[in-house]
């Protein structure tokens, strides 16, 4: 009998010991879930948040990329209209020769002045000098043909003088104008009995044989000359007044 209740407190205490061990099993393992579980969140969270940084970080590189090529391409647009401009703006105010060898003075309107107070004023296909020949003679030049009233007879032709001997008869001026080219600049050209008038257009860079002047500039010579087309001093040479 004795032997038999220490054989049933033996496995009471057994089983209690077990329950005992298996409670203590389940908390510990509900522990390490939870601790796990934590972890994992927290990795979980570090891992997105690193990629999310990383993200916002390469949209900005590739927003402030994107505004530095959009800010270079309206620059560079913006020098090449300038440019443009200027180009523009050069070609309108610089003398054109070619259209002046046809009689087009279109380049050059506007008043044009010496230093010795002589004018000349160009409208399109026109040309009216106070003085063309530097022999106080007004004249106008209209396409290729010049008119020296001065220089007409009563019926408004170039008058026909004596050349040589007094049976020799010559007009006073050519009224068609001849053209001649120079290195850098062209002349309209009447032939006197004696003398040439020339009328010579020098772009800015150019001097000819002007002995002083404005090298930076657009140039006008009115002469009339036994020597080159640009033989003058600085106070006849002419620039734009406007």
């Amino acid at each position: 009998m004795k032997k038999i209740k220490s054989t049933i407190l033996l496995g009471l205490s057994l089983v209690f010991l077990g329950v005992l061990v298996g409670c203590n099993n389940s908390g510990k393992s509900s522990v390490d879930t939870a601790t796990t579980s934590s972890s994992s969140r927290e990795t979980t969270e570090l891992t997105t948040s690193m990629k999310e940084t990383k993200e916002t970080k390469e949209t900005t590189e590739r927003t402030t990329t994107q505004s530095s090529i959009v800010q270079e391409t309206k620059e560079t647009d913006g020098s090449q209209e300038q440019a443009r401009e200027e180009q523009a703006n050069e070609a309108i105010e610089s003398m054109n020769l070619s259209q002046i060898q046809q009689g087009d003075f279109t380049s050059l309107n506007g008043t044009w002045v010496n230093g010795l107070g002589n004018t000349i004023f160009v409208a399109n296909n026109t040309m009216s000098l106070t003085d063309i020949s530097n022999q106080k003679q007004a004249a106008e030049i209209t396409g290729l043909n010049v008119d020296i009233p001065q220089l007409n007879s009563p019926e408004g032709t170039p008058e026909l003088v004596s050349y040589m001997s007094d049976s020799n008869k010559v007009k006073s001026y050519e009224q068609q104008l001849g053209i001649e080219e120079n290195r850098g600049f062209v002349s309209l050209r009447s032939n006197l009995p004696s003398a040439v008038i020339y009328v010579s257009f020098l772009p800015k860079g150019i001097m000819g044989d002007i002995l002083e002047g404005d090298i930076t500039r657009d140039k006008i010579v009115a002469v009339g000359t036994q020597n080159t087309a640009t033989s003058v001093r600085a106070e006849y040479v002419y620039y734009k007044a406007d």
